[in-house]
């Protein structure tokens, strides 16, 4: 449960500090003897723009990021019984509520001082479109811990099932007048020829989406890289700045020694000339 708390403050905190906030709860962790934690903490991903604003929406919004999520199940149980005008039907509010999700995920990123651009608010409607379609998705939403935005693929919503609802009810008349075995049998070949080529796309999806998972991952990665190297340099700089502090103060001390040697010098010079003149016969 740490660790959810963790990166969830984490992850919806200033994007701007999120990696030496990441590190300081890493090292904290790793002081404490939870070792474990730390290296979870410690593979944690700076959030796209995108991704903060939907974990700003999850954890300050909850109950309107369940309304969503609910109308998400009420879709897929009207397509699962071919329920047609509800599907006609929740559609519109379908997109009524993604765009006044992503308006208040928009005006939550507002809030926390960084603006958000209109390919990056398309990034955000995604995201939700993703947490609606699908319930795996729609947890990670919840969690509040996402460090890129999901995509939707497109299948397994509504395209499908309101094309065959429309399909349905342009053949209505027509229908009536076939029996019932015959229409069975055709619906069971379409559905057959649907699935092959829904398995077909979501073969292709998921090769394309593994390898964009895989880019952005080490793009992420490469950021992290970058501003580590970049704490790394500003440390090493202060550590130069006091180095060339401390060499000034000793060239300034060893300047002073030098000039009290040849003082030193100078007296004993006088003093040893004055002894030759008394000794001088």
């Amino acid at each position: 449960m740490e660790f959810e708390q963790v990166a969830r403050e984490l992850c919806t905190a200033d994007p701007a500090g999120f990696i030496p906030a990441r590190d300081r709860e890493a090292a904290a962790a790793k002081e404490r003897g939870d070792e474990e934690l730390a290296a979870a903490l410690k593979k944690l991903r700076k959030p796209t723009a995108a991704a903060w604003a939907v974990n700003l929406l999850a954890v300050r919004e909850p109950d309107a990021l369940s309304v969503l999520l609910e109308l998400g199940e009420r879709l897929r149980s009207a397509q699962r019984e071919l329920r047609g005008d509800d599907i006609r039907g929740l559609a519109g509010e379908r997109a009524r509520v993604l765009r006044e999700l992503t308006d208040l995920a928009a005006a939550l990123a507002t809030e926390g001082g960084h603006p958000l651009t209109e390919p990056t608010r398309q990034q955000v409607e995604q995201t939700l479109t993703a947490a609606l379609s699908d319930p795996v998705a729609g947890r990670e939403v919840q969690a509040g811990t996402l460090s890129k935005p999901l995509e939707y693929s497109g299948f397994g919503l509504d395209e499908l099932a309101v094309a065959a609802m429309r399909r349905n009810a342009k053949a209505e008349p027509a229908e009536k007048a076939r029996s019932g075995k015959a229409r069975v049998a055709e619906l069971r070949e379409e559905l057959r020829r649907s699935e092959a080529q829904l398995g077909e796309a979501a073969d292709a999806l998921e090769t394309a989406e593994r390898a964009e998972r895989e880019a952005e991952e080490r793009c992420e990665e490469l950021r992290d890289e970058i501003e580590e190297l970049r704490e790394q340099l500003a440390q090493r700089r202060d550590a130069l700045e006091r180095a060339e502090g401390e060499q000034r103060e000793l060239r300034r001390g060893a300047k002073a020694a030098r000039q009290r040697r040849e003082r030193a010098q100078r007296e004993r010079d006088a003093v040893a000339e004055r002894l030759r003149s008394a000794e001088a016969p």
